[in-house]
Order: structure tokens, then C-alpha cells, then sequence
């Protein structure tokens, strides 16, 4: 059971941190997975606390934490790791981890600034490139992506998802999910897709997870979902996510994805076959697997709408990258 986040429990977390008491604290926006909570201390310094309120792994939050820190270390835009008061980079209370880190000032993404847009295609390529240099062994969870498990474990995985909503009459959306699965494999077979340059990836690289001053951007956060695999995935989940109209349109841009894309390119080459793969990467981001809607119904959410939802955006984003296939 999650703890309950009274005050008590908040001003217990944050005295065990070198921060100057007392702390005026504030609830952030909602998050999906974490509680995050505005902290200013006496002396006026602002920070992040965020309790990891999904995943109780402290094996995992320790990889993200320490990836972050070597990623601050090589001069890349994101939020510093403020150690405890024990030399920790998290604490523990209640059953899970509370992280405390440096709050960077800036706007959410502005999806009528095209700036912006050349900003974001231009840092992912960084990212990419800088962390080659990071060498840490990654520690996973079943909840992380990992799409090459729809080449290896597809049939497993389909039948865990029908059993999971056996009673909510999903046979359509099983119809189209087995269909795409067979496509896929017919057009990008394992060794193809083994072929494609890979590396770290944020994995949720977008415009709520980062901030923006001047058009540049001052800070990438959330490395929940970060893991290894081919580049080509994130930067097809990130033109999208950019390029798209506005937040929850399924309707993408074409002039603004080639923006993105161009600002890629131009600090990393795409390959023939990573822009044969953006069709297909995008379609794929979304692919909706049996441990995740666990979690959902753990958490007491409406799973199966979830599902629904997510096979929805797989059948519309299909659709637009078919028509955008020409262009990337």
C-alpha cells in the first residue's frame, strides 16, 4: 500500500536533507508515476523533492539517479541530485524512495514555436551522442519498454493481454494488435531491426518533461523509462510528440516534423534505414504490454480503457505516419 503523503511525512523526508529549515512545500502538477512537491527553503533556494510513487525497485532508481548524474557531469541541460544528509542520493521512507533535486526554471514546450520544435530534435541528438560515454549496467523492470520483446515474446504477450481482458470484449483490438504484430515482422525481421545503431534512450522525450527559456532548453527530467535500444525508436516517439498539433491530437505536422527531423540530422545523420524505421518506431512506442496494465489495476485505474486507448493512438498514428512515410 502506498503511504499516505501527510505533512508530517514530507517535513520527516526533508530533514534529511542539508536545506534550510523550515521549508515552504507545494504539490506540483500530477504525475503518472510520482508525487512531486515545490520546496523552497529559508534562504530562498528552490528544489524538486519526488516520491517514486510506481516503482518501489530501489535497484532501478538507483541506475536512473546515477545516469542523471553522469548525464549533469557531461554538461547536458538537466536537474542536479541533491545528496542526503548521509551522502545518499535518495532517501527512504514508507516503503519507497524520495529524491530531492535542484529546480530548474522555464516554460513547457510551446507547440507553436518552431524554434522550440529545432531546439528539441537538435538535444535529443545530443543526448543520444554524449551518452555513449555513459557506461552503467542498466537495471530493469518489467513495467520498462522493450519492444524487441514483440519479435521474441509477441505471441506470449498477446495472450497475457487477452487474458487480462478476456471479459471486456477486446476481439477487435486483439484482431488488429495480432495483424500489426504479423506485419511487422514481415517487413522488419529481428535481424533488421538488430542492425539499426543503438545506444541510451530517454524514452519519454517531451515537452512536459522538459522546460524552455529563450527557446533553449534548460532542463530534461523524468528518466523513468530510460533503457538501451535502437536510437531510432526515441526519435520516432519524440517527432511525433512535437510535431503533433497540440497535447492529446494524434494529428502530426508534416512541415514541423521535417523541422525536428532536420535538427536531428544535422548533429546526428540519420541512416537510410533509421528513416525507413519512423513508421513503423512510431506505431510501436505505443504498444500496450501486460505488466504496465497490471500496474494500472493495481493502482486502481480503468486498465482496459488504458488498452483501448493505446490500440486508438496505434490505429491512428498508422494512419498519419502512412501518410507522412513519403516525407521523413
Amino acid at each position: 500500500m502506498l503511504p499516505s503523503l501527510t505533512s508530517e511525512l514530507l517535513a520527516t523526508v526533508l530533514a534529511r536533507y542539508p536545506i534550510a529549515p523550515p521549508p515552504a512545500v507545494e504539490r506540483m502538477e500530477a504525475s503518472v508515476r510520482n508525487d512531486n512537491f515545490l520546496v523552497e527553503d529559508a534562504a530562498g533556494r528552490r528544489y524538486v523533492l519526488r516520491h517514486y510513487r510506481r516503482n518501489p525497485d530501489e535497484r532501478r532508481v538507483r541506475f536512473q539517479l546515477a545516469f542523471q548524474q553522469q548525464l549533469h557531469a557531461l554538461g547536458y541541460p538537466t536537474s542536479e541530485i541533491i545528496a542526503s544528509n548521509a551522502g545518499e542520493l535518495f532517501v527512504r521512507a514508507e516503503g519507497r524512495a524520495w529524491v530531492l533535486f535542484t529546480f530548474v526554471e522555464g516554460d513547457e514546450y510551446d507547440f507553436s514555436n518552431m524554434a522550440q520544435v529545432a531546439e528539441a530534435g537538435r538535444r535529443l541528438a545530443q543526448f543520444q551522442t554524449l551518452t555513449t560515454a555513459i557506461d552503467l549496467e542498466e537495471s530493469r523492470i518489467d513495467i520498462n519498454p522493450d519492444l524487441r520483446r514483440w519479435w521474441t515474446h509477441g505471441d506470449e504477450d498477446l495472450a497475457a493481454l487477452e487474458a487480462m481482458f478476456r471479459d471486456g470484449g477486446v476481439g477487435e483490438e486483439m484482431v488488429y494488435l495480432r495483424a500489426w504484430r504479423a506485419a511487422l515482422l514481415r517487413e522488419w525481421p529481428l535481424e533488421r531491426l538488430d542492425a539499426l545503431p543503438s545506444g541510451w534512450m530517454h524514452s519519454d522525450f517531451h515537452g512536459r518533461n522538459m522546460v524552455f527559456a529563450d527557446n533553449e532548453l534548460r532542463g530534461l527530467f523524468d528518466f523513468d523509462p530510460l533503457h538501451r535500444g535502437p536510437f531510432v525508436e526515441d526519435v520516432a516517439h519524440a517527432m511525433f510528440m512535437f510535431a503533433r498539433e497540440r497535447r492529446g491530437s494524434t494529428r502530426i505536422r508534416p512541415s514541423v516534423a521535417r523541422i525536428f527531423l532536420d535538427a536531428y540530422d544535422a548533429t546526428r545523420p540519420l541512416s537510410q534505414e533509421e528513416r525507413a524505421a519512423i513508421p513503423i518506431m512510431a506505431v510501436l512506442a505505443w504498444a500496450p504490454i501486460a505488466p504496465y496494465h497490471a500496474l494500472l489495476r493495481r493502482d486502481g485505474e480503468d486498465a482496459l480503457a488504458w488498452f483501448r486507448h493505446y490500440v486508438r493512438l496505434m490505429q491512428d498514428l498508422g494512419l498519419e505516419m502512412e501518410q507522412l512515410r513519403p516525407s521523413v
